[in-house]
């Protein structure tokens, strides 16, 4: 039950919240900046600049700037801004059933700081940002592969833009390519944490219009900058959106799918099918894919396939209720191997890049014992 109390006492999330906003952005000496009102705290003050709307922006002090909206701009510069970021997400996992021992886990998913850089009158962009603690299943977890984005883009007009080197998640299905911040709940489902969910070298095409989405690239195969040369990959992924932008009106429908194929050593291909709806409180979301061999954090030559429904009610402003039926079969070629996962949790949006997720998930197999898992996340991004 303490640890109950503590994990669900606001104040004690806020003071954590600035511990850890402070310890990791010291190094540019933000304890030396002296705000603007005397009584507005250091929390307060981070917090407005973590929603980018900072008051007086000319009067506040150049370090700060950086972690502001806009970043440290420059005047007859062939650089325009320079701005600093950082994104955090932990993880309790506590497991139980019935043959075995419970089990407790928390975890640092992501220290990671941001670099971002904009010249050619802001048109042009490099971006760094490395996670510092990632350590993936099956990897050397060397330099290179905690490297989350390394790229240089360009904005060819105000719908598309070029992008050379490794940016966000390839796209090869819609779930798999979310940022932690972007998720409903604290796992992904089984085929976007199995088929996706992985970064890759190359160059793509990302168009955004008022009716239609796409992200279209060529990629070398390997995944996470861990060893280069093995083969290619070309993903593209098409969203359409039937309502364009009268959300208000008739809510924001999404249907698209994305197509992945490729060689690693060994050939694979695979698709997916997604469409989405918000309206109001209410948002749905449903997601099939099938991979012939895939690649992802793992590669793989096995036949598999997966869907998942999800849906969410936003209960008060800043507090929602999610709930996801999750199927997936590993291998399509064996009798006994599919994993059916039924999630229940409620989200909470402090600000309004921070997420805090509650989640139970009971995870039934067909070739073992059954799971049961409760997860509380946290997750915030400073950008």
């Amino acid at each position: 039950m303490n640890i109950l109390k503590i994990l669900f006492n606001y104040k004690s999330i806020k003071i954590l919240l600035l511990l850890l906003i402070f310890l990791n952005v010291q190094a540019f000496a933000i304890e030396e900046i002296k705000l603007e009102t005397e009584n507005q705290s250091l929390f307060k003050y981070l917090s407005d600049v973590y929603y980018g709307n900072v008051e007086e922006y000319e009067s506040v002090s150049p370090v700060l700037k950086l972690f502001s909206e806009k970043g440290l701009e420059f005047k007859n510069s062939p650089i325009n801004s320079l701005k600093v970021g950082y994104i955090h997400e932990n993880r309790f996992t506590y497991t139980f059933n019935e043959n075995q021992t419970p089990s407790a886990v928390h975890k640092f998913f992501s220290v990671e700081p941001i670099v971002g850089m904009k010249f050619n009158e802001n048109k042009s962009e490099i971006l760094f940002n490395y996670n510092i603690l990632r350590d993936l299943p099956g990897y050397d977890n060397k330099f290179s592969e905690k490297i989350t984005r390394l790229y240089v883009s360009h904005s060819i007009n105000p719908n598309q833009t070029i992008l050379i080197g490794q940016g966000r998640r390839i796209p090869v299905n819609y779930n798999g390519s979310l940022a932690p911040i972007q998720l409903d709940m604290v796992l992904k489902s089984q085929l976007g944490r199995t088929l996706g969910d992985a970064y890759a070298v190359g160059v793509r095409n990302i168009g955004t219009y008022e009716y239609l989405d796409y992200d279209i690239g060529i990629y070398d195969s390997t995944r996470y900058m861990n060893s280069f040369g093995h083969g290619s990959d070309f993903t593209g992924y098409v969203m359409l959106k039937p309502f364009g932008n009268n959300n208000e009106k008739y809510g924001k429908l999404r249907i698209g799918g994305s197509y992945n194929i490729g060689k690693y050593y060994n050939s694979y291909n695979q698709y997916s099918f997604f469409t989405g709806y918000d309206y109001n409180k209410v948002h749905f979301r449903a997601e099939y894919a099938n991979a012939d061999g895939y690649n992802g954090i793992a590669h793989s030559n096995n036949h598999a396939d997966g869907f998942y429904t999800t849906f969410i009610y936003d209960l008060f402003p800043k507090v929602s209720i999610v709930g996801r039926y999750d199927y997936f079969n590993p291998d399509k070629d064996s009798v006994y191997s599919n994993i059916q996962e039924y999630t229940a949790g409620i989200t909470y949006f402090p600000f309004k890049n921070m997420k805090i997720l509650l989640n139970f998930v009971r995870r039934n197999y067909s070739d073992k014992p059954d799971s049961n898992m409760i997860l509380f996340a946290t997750r915030f991004i400073i950008w």
